[in-house]
């Protein structure tokens, strides 16, 4: 198995089941000046990303994902993921999907460059009580 591969399965691994006390094994995956960006913000060395992660996991009650497809190349990576997460004031705590990548950068067998994509409606803004309305107004109405 290449370095790549390795750093890859720690990957898939800590994401498998995410939760706040995985944390502890953040290191593992990341690197100390890992570059993080999502829709959401923008994150710069371990301890940012720990606390941010720290932040949004104690507000959900259940967070996974399954990693669909992992494509690598030297020293970077695309992994395609499926998250499954709930949070209790989102559609009355049920569990909710999304759809996401990821693009990766290494350096001594870490991530040192992260950026998310996905859909942040998606994820959040749709499951806002009025707000969750219309913003699926406004893509129907794109769509047509």
């Amino acid at each position: 198995m290449s370095n790549a591969e390795a750093l890859l399965a720690r990957f898939s691994q800590f994401y498998t089941t995410l939760d706040t006390a995985r944390l502890v094994d953040l290191s593992d995956v990341y690197h100390r000046d890992i570059h993080f960006i999502d829709p959401v913000g923008e994150h710069q060395g371990l301890r940012s990303l720990e606390a941010y992660f720290q932040l949004l996991l104690s507000n959900l009650s259940t967070c996974s994902f399954t990693l669909t497809d992992i494509q690598h190349h030297d020293q970077q990576a695309s992994v395609c993921w499926h998250m499954t997460y709930a949070h209790p004031r989102l559609r009355r705590g049920a569990v909710l999907s999304l759809e996401g990548i990821s693009l990766l950068r290494f350096a001594e067998q870490r991530i040192i460059y992260q950026r998310d994509y996905y859909d942040m409606g998606a994820m959040l803004y749709e499951h806002i009580p009025l707000l969750g309305g219309v913003v699926l107004k406004l893509k129907k109405r794109l769509q047509s």
